[in-house]
């Protein structure tokens, strides 16, 4: 069957724009490719007024005619969504889960044995920088795992893992941000104890966690290598280390 549309959201929070946002600034679709259904009528007018997007009537609609169906809706109004569905997706749709917590077994039980998705992405993607892992149902094709990997990569870079790791990268890249938000208001504060404005303290600290990280990802030596070659002997940054460690 020749679907409507492209792709349909179940949702349009802050992620469901994000990944709208990117997908459209990485042409992978068209506005018009997308519909979207939400239980607030003001997001959805926000949604069409600035991203071009045709708004569904109900979930239904969305199922009814959308070939990539994203559920972008809270894990805990997820089973009051599948009861509102009057029927599952049928086999020449895919689904794509973003719902923290919802397993491909959860998602199946309720949708239908079709090609599931359930990825983790984090908020960077509302900037292009997003970290998402991805796992698959065994129903799941080539071509479809290529879409989905589209989707994710318009938002930041994307990994394939099995279910079972899925947690782990939640823990790591979906939680993640918060514990570097943590250190980074550290390094500010500390900053500014030391006398510069705070403007200037959030500056250099961000920009330093950001570089490091990219030396990281782009020369692809270990932490600690990356580490030692700050840490002068009898230098300032070791005994900084030390205490860190003691703490």
């Amino acid at each position: 069957m020749a679907a409507l549309y492209r792709f349909g959201f179940i949702g349009a929070g802050a992620m469901a724009e994000a990944i709208v946002s990117g997908m459209l600034q990485q042409g992978l679709c068209e506005g018009k490719e997308i519909l979207m259904s939400n239980r607030s009528p003001e997001k959805l007018q926000h949604m069409k007024e600035t991203y071009g997007v045709s708004l569904a009537a109900d979930n239904q609609h969305v199922v009814e005619e959308a070939q990539y169906l994203i559920f972008a809706v809270k894990p805990q109004q997820f089973p009051t969504v599948c009861a509102q569905l009057q029927r599952k997706p049928e086999p020449w749709q895919t689904v794509v889960s973003i719902m923290a917590g919802v397993t491909l077994e959860t998602l199946t039980e309720q949708l239908g044995n079709v090609a599931i998705f359930r990825a983790m992405p984090n908020t960077p993607a509302k900037i292009g920088w997003g970290m998402t892992g991805v796992a698959a149902n065994a129903v799941a094709s080539e071509e479809q795992k290529q879409v989905v990997l589209d989707i994710f990569h318009s938002v930041g870079q994307t990994i394939f893992i099995e279910e079972a790791y899925i947690d782990a990268v939640g823990a790591v890249s979906g939680s993640g941000p918060a514990y570097m938000y943590q250190i980074l208001e550290a390094l500010a504060d500390g900053a500014v104890m030391a006398g510069l404005p705070r403007a200037m303290a959030y500056q250099l600290a961000g920009q330093t966690m950001a570089g490091s990280a990219m030396m990281m990802l782009e020369t692809g030596q270990h932490p600690a290598v990356l580490k030692d070659a700050v840490t002068s002997p009898g230098g300032t940054t070791i005994r900084a280390l030390k205490v860190l460690e003691e703490k």
